[in-house]
């Protein structure tokens, strides 16, 4: 486990988090999403956050990450709604000052538990391309390109990955 990831609590999202959650996903895509799609694209892609942060109090299960009751990341999976076996991984944003240290991983494992827990054995995501790299090493397969508009005249290229959803570990007998 890296550095401070044990001291990183997972819990549910509440409608009191909502705000904060956009603030940090603004935060990460002017950060990190910025540099691959240019500050005019990131700005428009950024907005967008305080205009869906409702979906996160939706089907599915989205979680926060914090350390000291700072918020460092949030993510979860929401069910597809034709395909009974199938979850979209999605909202997933690590604060800027809090990447490479596991945060992402985490709750992308959490989050396919619980979609494995609600018989949602397929995740899916549509990833960014500075995100690409990250959904790989957790496991995703790219199986092709998109464009996303988010604002007229804005696109963003974004990349449809797919693997199948891990179960919950089994408890241990010392746990």
């Amino acid at each position: 486990m890296s550095e401070g990831a044990e001291l990183l609590t997972l819990r549910p999202v509440r409608a009191s988090d909502l705000d904060a959650i956009a603030a940090m996903q603004e935060a990460s895509i002017m950060a990190l999403g910025a540099p691959v799609y240019g500050e005019a694209k990131a700005r428009a892609w950024a907005r967008l956050g305080y205009q869906f942060r409702h979906d996160l109090l939706g089907e599915g299960g989205f979680w926060v990450a914090e350390r000291d009751r700072r918020l460092l990341g949030v993510g979860g999976w929401s069910p597809d709604s034709l395909e009974a076996d199938l979850a979209w991984i999605r909202y997933l944003f690590v604060h800027p000052q809090a990447t490479r240290r596991g945060i992402g991983r985490r709750l992308v494992a959490q989050a396919e538990r619980s979609a494995h827990a609600a018989a949602r054995t397929r995740l899916r995501v549509w990833s960014s391309l500075n995100a690409v790299g990250f959904y790989r090493a957790v496991g995703f397969l790219p199986e092709r390109r998109a464009r996303w508009p988010v604002q007229r005249a804005i696109e963003l290229d974004y990349v449809l990955m797919a693997k199948r959803a891990e179960r919950a570990p089994l408890a241990s007998p010392a746990a």
